[in-house]
């Protein structure tokens, strides 16, 4: 099968951790033996748009990968217009422009996220091919539809052939807006197994510098309020003993003497963090399927969450400790319970690791593959 990719959120040299999920789902079509063409969009400022820059792979690339650029713009509303159009636009014109010039032939179409899908829609259609559409957090459903009328927005909901919902919460919401429940499959988000796995704890210490002596908390995620670092900050503040890693970047501004580490780091050394500390925490205010927690149960971390649906159905009592992420003594407690227990740490992540085996990239990706396939046929 050919199947063309459309994601706006493919890594890149120049954007190494800006949505390397789905290029490791696409790796995976691709070693299942499809041929798989990836158009992914580049948003360019006017001044910088007539300036030659040399397209970029990321990692081992094993699809081929075209990065048309388009002019980008802002999200505001001007007498009811959402500026957000133009780009779309944009996109939508550089996506017909590549398929074109490189005279590229394909099966089904897979976009990557609900924007990605409705630049598909309006690209592709011409070419009456099925198009299939990945969709994450079930609020931005809400935030899409915004954008458009109530009748042109559900007019391509209905052009689109099948969803992928990476929730129970998601699929109800597609439900909500019209999309009948046989055109829609669950699979929440994944790991690659090869690559997150627990290393030597001592040995990833010892190469990142960080104290062995002290138990390390590890974050991961955009430092941004719904995410919740400051509210770990707070719950860690009086916690002597303990360290904590930050892995992201975002607005806000984290400094506490407790913080050993604090930076954005390419995907490879993802795993390598994870695995230098003792657990993982997430105080986030709402999530699609989130791929930082299944990648820290991989690599073998007690986790401690929030108690929302999204994460419940992620996640087992065997290994977790869900609270309210705006509730500071109740992430406090979480963590002494844990800290405290060497042997509860032990166990849980046992159990992390066992449970984990139920989110294997490979068997989203061939799942995925199936359905697309038996939809396809009909």
């Amino acid at each position: 099968m050919k199947i063309l990719v459309v994601s706006g959120n493919y890594p890149s040299l120049k954007n190494p951790s800006r949505g390397v999920f789905v290029y490791n789902l696409i790796q995976q079509f691709a070693r299942l033996g499809h041929t798989v063409y990836i158009i992914s969009p580049e948003g360019i400022l006017p001044k910088n748009f007539f300036k030659n820059k040399k397209e970029t792979d990321y990692g081992k690339e094993l699809g081929t990968v075209y990065r048309p650029k388009f002019l980008s713009a802002s999200q505001k509303f001007i007498f009811g217009f959402n500026t957000f159009r133009i780009g779309e636009w944009g996109q939508i014109k550089a996506v017909k422009r590549t398929v074109k010039r490189h005279k590229i032939e394909f099966d089904v179409v897979y976009a990557h996220f609900l924007k990605n899908a409705f630049v598909a829609v309006e690209a592709l259609s011409e070419y009456n091919k099925p198009i299939y559409g990945a969709i994450g957090e079930y609020n931005m459903l809400k935030v899409r539809k915004a954008f458009y009328s109530s009748a042109y927005f559900s007019s391509v909901l209905e052009k689109i052939n099948g969803f992928i919902a990476v929730s129970p919460q998601v699929k109800e919401r597609l439900i909500e807006y019209g999309v009948k429940e046989n055109k829609i499959i669950i699979k929440p988000n994944a790991v690659n197994s090869d690559i997150f796995y627990p290393r030597n704890k001592l040995e990833m210490r010892s190469k990142y510098d960080f104290p062995k002596d002290k138990i390390l908390a590890i974050f991961v995620g955009r430092f941004v309020e719904n995410k919740g670092p400051k509210v770990l900050l707070e719950a860690t503040k009086n916690q002597k003993g303990l360290g904590l890693i930050f892995v992201g970047r975002g607005p806000q501004i984290l400094e506490a003497n407790n913080i050993i580490f604090k930076d954005s780091v390419p995907s490879e050394k993802v795993p390598e963090l994870l695995s230098a500390a003792d657990l993982f925490v997430l105080p986030t205010w709402n999530e699609g399927s989130c791929n930082a927690i299944v990648e820290a149960m991989a690599c073998g971390l007690p986790i401690i969450s929030s108690d929302i649906p999204e994460i419940r159905f992620q996640c087992d009592p065997s290994f977790s400790i869900l609270v309210d992420p705006l509730d500071v003594k109740g992430i406090e407690s979480a963590i002494d319970s844990i800290i405290s227990n060497e042997h509860k740490r032990a166990e849980m992540s046992k159990h992390a690791m066992e449970y984990a085996k139920k989110f294997e990239i490979g068997d989203r990706a061939l799942s995925i593959l199936n359905f697309i396939q038996g939809k396809s046929e009909e």
